[in-house]
């Protein structure tokens, strides 16, 4: 019985596996890979701020590489990016990068030098 079972599923496997091989033959380059990636830089003031999610509310300045209009939204900030610079009140320069429509903050550095009360260490 048992060889007969091993015999049946080989050419269903075989079978199968040249039409998932050939499905994505043209499909795999398309080119709407162009806005991957695309980021812009804006100032920004920090309303709220979630350590445990890494997710800032923040206002942004008009980001035209990217073509968001200024608006006051929640971004996630990615895991090399300084969380503690992210405090309420804070006015922040951030650099957004843009893949498959979803934004995250990739680069922070306070607006003004001069006021850095974040470094207290």
């Amino acid at each position: 019985m048992r060889k007969l079972a091993l015999i049946l599923t080989a050419p269903a496997l075989a079978f199968a596996a040249p039409a998932l091989a050939d499905h994505p033959s043209g499909h795999q380059h398309h080119h709407h890979h162009s806005a991957q990636g695309q980021q812009s830089t804006a100032l920004a003031d920090i309303r709220e701020a979630n350590a445990e999610t890494r997710e800032v509310l923040l206002r942004h300045e008009p980001m035209d590489e990217i073509g968001w209009p200024a608006m006051v939204m929640t971004l996630p900030v990615a895991d090399d990016v300084d969380f503690d610079l992210f405090q309420p009140g804070a006015e922040l320069m951030i650099t957004v990068r843009v893949d498959n429509g979803e934004g995250v903050i990739i680069a922070a550095e306070p607006a003004d030098g001069a006021e850095d009360h974040s470094h207290h260490h």
